[in-house]
């Protein structure tokens, strides 16, 4: 059932099993799921059905550290949450990303990535994903070339798969709306966390309209998933009770704050003849839609110090109409919008689309002009390429989330974001660049020009907009915020779900493990609750 906290007077009170705070990819996963175990959920979403100005300015805040990145356009604050920016690459994280590691301080999670296999399987279906198959050797002998002749020891070709992408409002609406067991209330923003008198269980919660109506929930337990920054801004706001924010006893809330590191620099230059047809376009096989790039061989990572990073091919052709590089939010809006009018629909969230190409129009009529060009222009198959990646960075505690003076219309205090590039990070992605160069050379294909100098400038680096690791997972409370169960270590029922919670960030696109710990935490409360 879907409701509206907006529309008539507010009811005394909402009851659930479970309440669960946004309903992006990992709220409406767990919802589901704990649906299906038979548990009463209450789903809470601060926006509306659609993109609402109102509702969005609420996440508006102040940049202090690295400017290449913002705080409000890249997530929504509305129902199925910033799966409607989503462009839609997914992986798993890798065994090594979950390992502590003694060269990487602040390195690995509680768990390990056998824990999440079961859960990243289910988390496919959720995604409009293929089979749960990573690894090359699963596609090879299915795909239409073969990959570059690389020593697999240090180089090998690693795999990606692409969701549509999934939207979530589009996709579980009606599943969500129907569900006897699910009370979705949408405009319902939560506005405090009540911790029973001199306890460490949260009674309720208190959630209000923007125009001021207001409302309780009661539940056995609560789960915050609103999102990398948001959940850090929900616990440091809630100082009612303990003057710190809820969960910030050891000055841990907002810290880590990690994020990719989209960078396009370095640049491939292949023998002619050299056959790179599996890795600039996306390749449909066997039930998915897969990327393909270059990865470090894991035993090299960690011998020569690195982070951990994949590197995709981009085409640079001698004719820009097959360079896509208008491929962004404009563009992304305007063909779903075409494929849903071709199907004769209109599409859902219809204004939202409409003004991301406004917004946009030049990089749209690029697209469309090199599309229709395309079409009767000569084949072209490129023989340089830059390496893009979204690059891994080290736990660091200094990049962080914290609150500032300023309030929005709720009378939450705003954040800034203090995102931090270091030189290290850079330098370690320069040495990687340089072991693909050097593997390229050994195999006598071609040359690899590094785009990164030994000076690494940070300006090279903007977001992914992939928000992780401020409320993140670790067994030590004064190492983490929540414990390998997900839940936050001084409270007994409130839970994080989401990026917040990872401990480390890795080279992977982050919704497919948000999503696979979202149903992780489903299968536990639905034998704690």
């Amino acid at each position: 059932m879907i409701s509206d906290l907006r529309s008539g007077p507010p009811p005394r009170e909402i009851v659930g099993d479970v309440c669960i705070v946004g309903t992006g990819p990992a709220g409406i996963s767990l919802a589901l799921e704990l649906s299906k175990k038979g548990r009463r959920v209450v789903l809470l979403e601060g926006g509306g059905p659609v993109y609402e100005q109102d509702s969005q300015d609420l996440y508006r805040g102040q940049v202090t550290g690295h400017h290449h990145i913002d705080t409000a356009n890249s997530r929504l604050r509305q129902f199925g949450g910033t799966s409607g920016h989503w462009t839609g690459m997914c992986a798993p994280l890798d065994p090594l990303d979950f390992e502590p590691r003694n060269d990487v301080p602040h390195h690995g999670w509680p768990i390990t990535r056998a824990d999440l296999d079961p859960f990243y399987a289910r988390a496919q279906n959720y995604l409009d994903l293929g089979p749960f198959k990573y690894d090359f050797a699963d596609w090879a002998a299915k795909l239409p070339a073969k990959p570059l002749p690389l020593d697999p020891g240090k180089v090998f070709t690693d795999v990606y798969q692409q969701s549509p992408p999934t939207r979530f409002a589009e996709k579980f609406h009606d599943a969500i709306r129907d569900d006897a067991r699910i009370d979705c209330w949408l405009h319902a923003n939560l506005t405090d966390i009540v911790l029973r008198d001199g306890s460490d269980v949260v009674e309720s919660m208190t959630v209000s309209t923007l125009e001021g109506a207001q409302t309780m929930v009661r539940a056995k337990t609560f789960v915050i998933a609103c999102g990398g920054i948001e959940n850090a801004r929900i616990l440091l706001n809630s100082r009612k009770q303990r003057s710190a924010g809820i969960g910030n006893e050891n000055d841990l809330v907002g810290r880590y704050y990690t994020d990719h590191m989209t960078i396009e620099t370095s640049t491939v230059m292949f023998n002619e003849g050299v056959d790179t047809a599996l890795y600039p376009e996306e390749i449909q096989v066997g039930g998915a839609l897969l990327a393909l790039g270059l990865k470090i061989h894991p035993d090299l990572v960690r011998r020569l110090h690195l982070n951990n990073n994949s590197a995709f091919l981009v085409a640079q052709h001698d004719s820009e109409i097959y360079d896509d590089d208008f491929r962004n939010y404009g563009w992304i809006a305007f063909s779903t919008m075409l494929k849903t009018f071709s199907r004769g629909h209109v599409p859902d969230r219809f204004a939202e689309h409409y003004c991301d190409v406004v917004d946009d129009l030049g990089a749209v009529a690029t697209g469309v002009y090199r599309h229709a060009v395309r079409k009767v222009a000569p084949s072209s198959r490129a023989s340089v390429f830059k390496i893009r990646q979204d690059a891994e960075q080290s736990p660091n505690p200094d990049s962080r989330v914290t609150l500032i003076e300023e309030k929005d219309a709720l009378g939450f205090n705003r954040i800034a974001l203090n995102w931090r590039i270091t030189s290290d990070d850079l330098l370690k992605l320069r040495r990687t660049h340089e072991v693909i160069g050097a593997a390229i050379g050994a195999a006598g294909i071609g040359r690899l020009q590094i785009g990164i100098p030994e000076t690494p400038d940070p300006e090279v680096a903007y977001s992914g907009y992939h928000h992780m690791g401020t409320t993140r997972m670790h067994a030590d409370p004064r190492q983490g915020v929540v414990d390998a169960d997900c839940r936050v270590h001084s409270v007994r029922n409130l839970y994080m779900a989401g990026s917040s919670t990872f401990t480390t960030g890795g080279c992977a696109n982050p919704t497919l493990t948000v999503t696979a710990l979202a149903i992780r935490l489903a299968d536990h409360l639905a034998v704690t609750v």
